[in-house]
């Protein structure tokens, strides 16, 4: 169902309601309602409307800002800029704030920054708004991982020569994979479980019972409360590559972006309520 110009109105209204209380919030302005279609009496006695509102004080001084909403699909006349100052002359100590979707007619800009009423493009981004940033980010993770099947660490000669013939060992170790079990001969730590499985060569390939000799002459593997000289590790191991692809997409993590017409100054806010900027300034000129 196609929206009358009214309920697009409004709907821009409470767009712009929600655009400017997530910049106060980030400005660290605190206990600040941004308010929606309110009235205002004026010194003349008549009653205005006013799309947005807020109102603080600071110091013993009430600032009060308004903003004039209009959802227009071409530039602002200068014409609107003349109706809005109006209200803000008759209601007192009135900042006033006009924020559109396209932008503004030259006439409207001048007229506008004689009288210190601030212009703004307040809408969704556009594909010009990323020009000179990064918009998008895409990742290929690639992950490598190492799963040891076999460890077989070879005991020293001198060790096995002292064995009575048919003579076996047992030996159970427990503990977590990066503690350190291999220390050379002055009793310094040299290496964990870990630290094996880190260093074997991966090539960067899925691979399935590859052989590798971790070399460790006159080592000590302390294991089950005995101390057992080495000359290094036997390792079959597998390898497993995989690739994970994401991408953020800038267009669809920003909300809004609120253009100062004057400086040229861009705010992006993205859709938790965050605010980036203000970027690139250029001024626009009358």
């Amino acid at each position: 169902m196609t929206k009358s110009n009214v309920e697009k109105g409004t709907d821009y209204e409470k767009f712009v309601q929600g655009i400017y209380q997530a910049i106060l919030a980030a400005q660290g302005v605190q206990n600040i309602t941004v308010q929606h279609n309110i009235e205002l009496m004026g010194k003349s006695g008549c009653s205005h409307q006013i799309d947005v509102y807020w109102e603080f004080k600071l110091a013993g001084q009430t600032y009060k800002t308004a903003i004039e909403c209009k959802a227009f699909d071409q530039n602002i006349p200068i014409g609107k800029i003349r109706d809005f100052y109006g209200v803000l002359l008759d209601v007192p100590n009135l900042n006033g704030v006009f924020a559109t979707l396209v932008g503004y007619q030259s006439g409207a800009r001048c007229y506008a920054k004689h009288y210190g009423i601030s212009l703004q493009e307040v809408r969704a981004p556009e594909d010009s708004d990323w020009q000179g940033l990064i918009r998008d980010i895409h990742l290929n993770i690639i992950a490598v991982s190492t799963r040891i099947t076999q460890f077989a660490p070879r005991v020293s000669q001198s060790f096995r020569s002292n064995l009575a013939p048919g003579q076996t060992m047992q030996f159970q170790w427990k503990g977590m994979s990066d503690e350190p079990f291999i220390f050379d001969q002055s009793g310094a730590v040299k290496m964990s479980y870990e630290d094996i499985r880190r260093s074997l060569p991966s090539g960067g390939s899925t691979v399935r019972d590859q052989s590798h000799f971790v070399a460790l002459p006159d080592h000590i593997l302390k294991v089950d409360g005995t101390e057992l000289p080495i000359d290094g590790v036997d390792i079959t191991y597998d390898v497993d590559v995989n690739t994970v692809s994401t991408s953020i997409l800038g267009q669809e993590l920003v909300r809004a972006v609120v253009k100062d017409v004057e400086s040229g100054a861009v705010q992006f806010v993205d859709k938790t309520g965050t605010t980036r900027g203000p970027v690139a300034p250029v001024k626009d000129k009358c």
